[in-house]
């Protein structure tokens, strides 16, 4: 359980992602509880996703591990964003809280693989807490973010590995 949560916190990133939420708690609660909702959908979808597209779980951990693994370098050395146009009131918990900050790709092919890996009720408690992680970021200080944003990077690059190795032993 441990891992699965530590993959979607670090896939999340929530002290890199803080630049480009609004100031909002509450707007960003929303779209974090709306990211939630979409990922446990594609979560419990996620054997019949792999079983309709014809992909093995080890070769898929493999396309996520390159995936993560290319986010993570990404991360690591592009500074984020600041935040850009976003919908007036309630609607920026659409945008751009919850797309595209929140659910990117990546986020997505986490949660599938670690709904089919691991379960669904795994996938659920570790998203939770990734997007918990995201909204309580924003109350707190953002004098480490940067140094906090790329430590979390690393962590992604070296799940990423593990990811690819794992599905690489698994084929």
């Amino acid at each position: 359980v441990w891992l699965a949560c530590l993959l979607l916190i670090a896939v999340a990133n929530p002290p890199r992602r803080r630049s480009e939420l609004p100031t909002s708690v509450a707007v960003v609660a929303a779209g974090a509880g709306l990211t939630l909702l979409a990922l446990v959908g594609l979560g419990a979808a996620g054997d019949t996703i792999l079983e309709t597209l014809d992909i093995s779980a080890p070769t898929f951990r493999v396309a996520v591990g390159m995936v993560l693994l290319v986010r993570g370098v990404v991360d690591l050395f592009v500074s984020p964003p600041e935040g850009g146009e976003e919908l007036p009131g309630w609607k920026a918990a659409i945008v751009p809280v919850f797309f595209p900050v929140l659910f990117r790709p990546e986020v997505a092919l986490v949660a599938v693989s670690v709904a089919v890996d691991g379960g669904i009720g795994r996938m659920t408690v570790s998203a939770t807490l990734a997007m918990l992680l995201v909204v309580v970021a924003l109350a707190g200080r953002r004098r480490f973010d940067r140094a906090l944003g790329r430590g979390t990077s690393v962590i992604l690059i070296v799940l990423a590995v593990d990811r690819l190795i794992d599905g690489v032993f698994a084929l």
